[in-house]
């Protein structure tokens, strides 16, 4: 049953990362007209993504070894909680990004508001 729940919030943090990524990349890619402003808003915010995944993994690691001793059948649990902390973390940090770089974008003059109809690649 441990293993089931473990895996089913497996999937769920997955989900989220992958609904996270969605979200963030659609706006970059469908948004902006010229290819160099998306390929480098694109970048940036691949960057700011990845760089928010591998931190919280990598601090909730050491978490891990200062938590006391766990018995083996709630190790996958226990690192199932870290993995869907870790997402939601990037969630988070990603989604505030993608609106503090669109905001400065367009503050700036880069990119421009407009309606997906008028979008060359949505028809």
């Amino acid at each position: 049953m441990i293993k089931l729940i473990s895996d089913i919030i497996f999937l769920i943090s997955v989900l989220i990362l992958l609904k996270t990524w969605y979200n963030v990349y659609e706006v970059a890619m469908v948004r902006y007209e010229k290819f160099a402003v998306r390929l480098l808003i694109t970048v940036i915010l691949c960057m700011i993504t990845i760089v928010s995944l591998i931190i919280p993994i990598y601090l909730l690691c050491y978490l891990k070894i200062l938590l006391p001793a766990v018995p083996v059948e709630y190790i996958k649990l226990q690192s199932a909680f870290f993995a869907i902390i870790a997402v939601l973390v990037n969630r988070f940090i990603a989604i505030k990004a993608k609106n503090a770089l669109a905001d400065y974008c367009l503050k700036k003059g880069i990119i421009t508001k407009r309606d997906p109809e008028e979008s060359i690649f949505v028809k």
